[in-house]
């Protein structure tokens, strides 16, 4: 039996919205506390993907499988700084479908 790994598309905030924060310090800290929680094995299992990042809203969307969703939402409340900035990573939408996901944002 052939089992398929659906994709999950994670709209999230950065909050507080006055906060100077680029996508690169973004990425590189969901993908370092991603690591630090479950692992090499698990983090290259995940299949993240930033789809988009709009920096004036704070608003980005985030896709990963299935299978790897709860691991995401674990990462995503556990990051409370970056670069010394206090700041709190809020999901707002979960889709299975990137149009649904994408109307979200705006």
């Amino acid at each position: 039996m052939v089992v398929l790994e659906r994709d999950r598309y994670v709209v999230f905030q950065v909050l507080p919205e006055d906060i100077d924060l680029k996508l690169p310090e973004l990425k590189q800290k969901i993908w370092q506390m991603y690591k630090l929680l479950f692992g090499i094995d698990k983090t290259t299992e995940a299949g993240l993907y930033f789809e988009e990042f709009d920096n004036p809203s704070k608003k980005g969307l985030i896709r990963c499988n299935s299978n790897s969703f709860s691991f995401l939402m674990t990462t995503l409340s556990m990051i409370t700084e970056i670069d010394k900035k206090e700041l709190i990573v809020f999901p707002i939408f979960v889709s299975g479908l990137i149009k649904k996901a994408k109307s979200h944002l705006s």
